[in-house]
């Protein structure tokens, strides 16, 4: 090993990452390659809940049972972190599952009738509710990660791509969703 390894890997404060592709393409070596730069540009310790990533290319990102990208945003490393951290944002929810009862009951009342068929949800009920929740904690990490204006930029873009209404309205009722996140302890 050389020094200047040695000194990146202790200042390095993301765990290791195992990094698993799919099949071994062009998009998604690209795509492994952005992840552990991203890993090394930004302390991601605090948003790292699983190290086991798998990219698959054409794949719907998905969080369990492994996480799951794909080679989205390859040439934008803001969105490619986004998708990151809302993975993992996945695994903050299931830290508590005796509170996602309450926090269901609660996001429903608050939010009632939200769309959940795809593009505007997330194609389930159940699961759309929890993605505002998600949506709220992508947004908190970006920010910690890359400051309030790009992390703005980054949801009002994915407010035109996908789960359209849960962006659109995390972005309208921010205070009030933390508010609730807050009572349930969902938080990074």
């Amino acid at each position: 090993m050389t020094a200047a390894f040695i000194v990146a890997e202790v200042d390095a404060a993301t765990p290791p990452l195992k990094i698993s592709l799919a099949s071994g393409s062009a998009i998604e070596q690209r795509k492994k390659e952005q992840i552990e730069r991203l890993a090394a540009a930004y302390d991601l310790k605090k948003f790292t809940l699983t190290r086991d990533i798998r990219v698959e290319q054409g794949a719907t990102p998905h969080s369990k049972p492994v996480l799951t990208l794909n080679g989205a945003f390859l040439d934008n490393d803001d969105l490619a972190l986004s998708q990151y951290v809302h993975e993992q944002g996945h695994w903050v929810l299931g830290r508590r599952p005796r509170e996602l009862r309450d926090l269901y009951r609660e996001l429903t009342a608050a939010f009632p009738s939200i769309p959940t068929d795809y593009p505007q949800g997330s194609g389930g009920v159940q699961d759309s509710y929890f993605h505002l929740a998600v949506i709220l904690l992508e947004w908190q990490a970006l920010e910690d990660l890359i400051g309030p204006e790009r992390a703005l930029a980054v949801l009002t873009f994915k407010q035109t791509d996908h789960y359209t209404a849960l962006y659109t309205l995390v972005l309208e009722n921010r205070a009030r969703l933390e508010r609730i996140a807050r009572r349930y302890g969902e938080r990074w």
